[in-house]
């Protein structure tokens, strides 16, 4: 990947690739998931202590790395006591699912193998490990790319990396393999075939969507990862009732979940927990990071919203910004250039232009002007202090509220006002200075310029 980080810990569709194998693994009921790590190992235990799975993990440092079979063999100890199916996958197949394993696992047991293989067949194998099987169509063996001859090349039936494994049986095929290779790596492939020739039974099952076991292993590949898990999650809203105008420049994780009769305009970009209602209206050029939940009747134009529940008949944009823990109520209107952060907005209330309203509460039917701000960083304490807007309330344009600060019900603060010190409700706060308009002041101006530059 020419990069400082695994490649485990590259996102794809705003989860990293190991997060996603986690998530398809983590759907079927296992006993314990064991990880083994090698390159940048230190960055991938802290992933795991920051985001860690709800099943129990044993972490396993493989050093050097000398291949798959090496890689298995560093958790035998710990797996002394276990008696049952192991099952083995690669961490770099993010469009993985949990229903495939769990179809793969019903496939072991209903053949009562020692050793069954996920496979998939592909237009083109690439550096793939084909699989070989005799003349009753079982498996024998799979043979690496770079130990394949030019006939074996040609087959179109891959291993995917994935297997399950009856343990202990297995552990002695394991500490059978050799390094006599081209890479001198110990293969798991290997096992594959020790298991045929000792006259054990070995299974397939092959995968129908080659898509889900598709590998990453460069920044283009990861590209494709990407452009591939959008598609099928396309099909996937598109089948349930939901308008996507342009797939192509449309991009939406799998985590997102989107109401019927809603259309999403192209050049969004939707990533994380994400639960959009019925009938809304998401961008054109709108991003979301989860996790986000938009009501009913919703519109979203050219925003960014992370952090956030919307209530329903909402409108927000063009070029709002809603983030960090905002929760903003029904038939409420956040209009252009309006930042909202941390904030609690109350049902058919405005905030319409221009505006900053962070770590506030607004009541029910207020109107905040254009160019309300929110001043509520102190700078100097390194603190934050809140701004309570009661219900009826309003701002002129180019208003300030300097927290901690309270408007009373139905009160105002004046247009060029800000406002330090609480408004009783009902009142007009007023604190701009006096106008005072000087006459002749533009004539006097002018020829003072005039004469000292000449005309």
């Amino acid at each position: 990947m020419k990069s400082s980080k695994p490649k485990v810990l590259h996102d794809v569709l705003g989860k990293t690739i190991l997060a996603r194998v986690l998530d398809a693994v983590q759907a079927l009921d296992v006993e314990r998931i064991h990880i083994i790590v090698g390159h940048e190992a230190e960055q991938v235990r802290q992933f795991l202590k920051e985001n860690p799975p709800a099943v129990p993990v044993s972490v396993h440092l493989q050093e050097p790395q000398l291949g798959t079979g090496h890689a298995l063999m560093q958790c035998v100890d710990e797996l002394k006591q276990f008696n049952g199916t192991l099952l083995v996958t690669v961490a770099d197949t993010p469009l993985l699912t949990g229903e495939t394993l769990s179809a793969l696992i019903a496939e072991h047991e209903r053949k009562k193998a020692t050793v069954t293989l996920l496979t998939t067949i592909v237009e083109d194998a690439k550096n793939y490990g084909r699989v070989l099987r005799d003349g009753s169509g079982k498996v024998t063996a799979i043979v690496e790319d770079k130990d394949a001859s030019e006939e074996e090349r040609k087959i179109r039936l891959i291993n995917t990396a994935i297997y399950c494994f009856e343990w202990p049986e297995i552990e002695q095929g394991l500490r059978t393999l050799k390094n006599d290779n081209k890479q001198n790596e110990y293969y798991l492939t290997d096992v594959v075939g020790w298991a045929a020739s000792s006259g054990r039974d070995t299974a397939g099952f092959v995968a129908q969507d080659w898509r889900e076991v598709a590998g990453i292993n460069s920044r283009l590949e990861l590209a494709e990862a990407n452009r591939l898990l959008r598609d099928i999650t396309v099909q996937r809203l598109a089948a349930e009732g939901i308008t996507i105008l342009d797939a192509q420049s449309t991009w939406i994780a799998p985590e997102v979940k989107i109401g019927p009769d809603s259309t999403i305009l192209p050049g969004c970009f939707l990533t994380g927990t994400i639960e959009i209602g019925s009938n809304c209206k998401i961008g054109p050029h709108t991003v979301m990071h989860g996790p986000v939940k938009i009501g009913d009747h919703c519109s979203i134009i050219q925003s960014q919203v992370a952090k956030t529940v919307l209530g329903s008949h909402c409108t927000v944009g063009p070029f709002a910004h809603l983030r960090d823990g905002n929760q903003i109520a029904d038939h409420c209107r956040i209009g252009n250039f309006v930042e909202v952060k941390n904030a609690k907005i109350a049902d058919h209330s405005n905030v319409s232009h221009l505006s900053y309203v962070g770590d506030a509460e607004v009541g029910s039917r207020c109107n905040l002007g254009a160019g309300t701000i929110t001043a509520n960083y102190d700078h100097i304490t390194k603190m934050k202090q809140r701004t309570i807007v009661e219900d009826d309330a309003s701002t002129g344009s180019n208003s300030v509220l300097v927290a901690p600060v309270t408007l009373g019900r139905g009160s105002m603060l004046a247009a060029g006002s800000v406002a330090t010190k609480d408004v009783p409700a009902g009142a007009l706060a007023l604190s701009r200075a006096p106008q005072n308009n000087i006459d002749g002041y533009i004539d006097k101006k002018r020829k003072q310029h005039e004469d000292e530059h000449g005309t």
